[in-house]
């Protein structure tokens, strides 16, 4: 499976898509809001809503770049999962950003909204351990994971 195909390696790619996701986070963030972070400059989110929600569309699109082969149908669930996972860490960064610029504690620049970010991702992970559908997906997912390393193994 190449990259220019868009397709996805389940069994080796896993790192590679969370450090193009972070090297797009900061990418996108310093091009999209260059001028909401300032030097001494603290920005109203709700003021510029337009603008962040087309950097937040492009930070959830990286889960709709790739494709899944046939023999990865198995991964279907799992993919999807973990990208209304991205949606809802990408919506949850948005509303403690709000939060916080309405409590009087802004985000002053482009790392402390990664760092808000991560938190967000980490708060719907944990949370999304807890319900059914992400178990159900993670097994499918770690089923077909075990034949393939059966198959692999006995080659």
């Amino acid at each position: 499976m190449t990259k220019e195909q868009g397709q996805f390696d389940f069994n080796t790619n896993w790192y590679e898509l969370w450090m193009n996701q972070s090297n797009q986070f900061f990418e996108t963030a310093n091009d999209k809001l260059k001028d909401l972070f300032g030097k001494n400059k603290f920005v109203n989110p709700e003021d510029h809503l337009q603008q962040i929600n087309e950097w937040m569309e492009k930070l959830k699109s990286q889960w709709e770049g790739n494709r899944l082969t046939p023999d990865q149908r198995a991964f279907e669930s799992y993919w999807k999962t973990m990208s209304k996972m991205c949606s809802d860490a990408t919506e949850l960064m948005l509303n403690q950003w709000i939060k916080r610029s309405r409590e009087d504690n802004p985000i002053k620049t482009v790392r402390e909204l990664y760092e808000l970010w991560l938190s967000s991702c980490n708060e719907v992970y944990q949370r999304s351990l807890q319900s059914k559908a992400f178990q159900d997906a993670y097994g499918e997912f770690m089923q077909s994971a075990f034949k393939y390393w059966k198959l692999a193994a006995a080659k």
